[in-house]
């Protein structure tokens, strides 16, 4: 056993850590961020500015709630699938977002619910500011045609988890409806 008093043996001291050497670009990250603001704040409604660049997105309640007499929230998750696969083969990201937003937005309206904000999660083994950027706008118009805010997401740079174009994605999106108008479907007949 090693005696910490008298051991003379230096510590093996390796180079820092850093995104650059883990493979992330933190650059192309940024440049992300400049062209999909816009996009975001295109998607703006009351309660969601829809301005990125924080670690959380703010929604002001008081313009949102002043609609509703039993304001219930309501959230849902989902993604894409195996599309993304073929998003990446063919080299075609327009629509695939639309689809996201789509598959989340869909879960709450059933249940009568205002879509009210959308948050993204995009991962891939290195970004590439182009498809990235034409996914996130496909986002943006699909929030657009929900009526709801894109306000946030992530985007996760991977290299060794995913493979070459190889990308995921996923959405998270968030609704309120009045609890006495929301549909449950225990009305419905078999």
């Amino acid at each position: 056993m090693a005696n910490p008093t008298t051991d003379t043996q230096k510590p093996n001291r390796q180079a820092p850590l850093s995104y650059r050497s883990a493979g992330v670009n933190i650059d192309a990250g940024n440049a992300l961020v400049d062209i999909i603001k816009p996009l975001a704040k295109a998607t703006a409604r009351a309660g969601a500015g829809a301005s990125l660049g924080g670690f959380g997105a703010f929604i002001e309640l008081a313009p949102i709630l002043k609609n509703y007499a039993e304001p219930c929230l309501i959230a849902s998750t989902d993604g894409v699938g195996t599309k993304v696969k073929i998003a990446a083969e063919a080299g075609q990201y327009a629509g695939i977002g639309i689809d996201l937003v789509a598959m989340c937005a869909n879960d709450i309206l059933v249940h009568g619910a205002d879509p009210l904000f959308f948050l993204d999660y995009y991962a891939t083994s290195k970004l590439q500011i182009d498809a990235a950027a034409a996914v996130i706008e496909s986002i943006a118009a699909g929030c657009i045609e929900a009526g709801c805010a894109l306000v946030g997401g992530e985007t996760a740079e991977m290299p060794g988890v995913y493979a070459d174009k190889d990308f995921d994605l996923a959405g998270f999106v968030v609704g309120i409806v009045d609890k006495s108008k929301a549909l449950t479907g225990k009305d419905v007949a078999e």
